[in-house]
């Protein structure tokens, strides 16, 4: 079951490419990483919280990134340690989010690699497993 969930969440999930960066947003017309975790899980009968702050208090948590799979949440940090940023885990290291707009694009043990910005972007900190 677990699988073909995932694979329907990646499906949705592509549906918001490009889509503009607006904090606080849950729509075609912009949305913030938050709300487009959570309406993507919605739209597959999922129901999680609207901010990052709750998000990350859902599921269980996973110890490494190998451990993952494809439809965990990577939850990201600041420099003050506080989670500010969350993704979905997509097939082989990569994560849609929103940042600028919503992108896939490379993760691994350290964060988000920018292939744009040519730098790390978020630092992940926590992954949790809700389907």
């Amino acid at each position: 079951l677990s699988g073909d969930i995932s694979d329907k969440i990646i499906k949705t999930g592509r549906q918001f490419l490009n889509i503009p960066y607006l904090w606080g947003g849950r729509s075609t017309y912009g949305i913030d990483c938050s709300g487009l975790v959570q309406t993507i899980m919605k739209i597959n009968g999922i129901a999680l919280g609207r901010d990052t702050a709750v998000q990350v208090t859902e599921g269980s948590a996973l110890n490494m990134l190998p451990e993952a799979r494809t439809g965990d949440l990577l939850f990201f940090d600041n420099e003050e340690g506080e989670i500010v940023h969350v993704g979905i885990l997509m097939e082989e290291g990569q994560v849609l989010h929103a940042s600028g707009l919503v992108r896939i694009d490379p993760i691994d043990h350290q964060g988000i690699y920018n292939r744009d910005l040519k730098r790390y972007t978020h630092k992940l900190r926590v992954i949790k497993r809700i389907i």
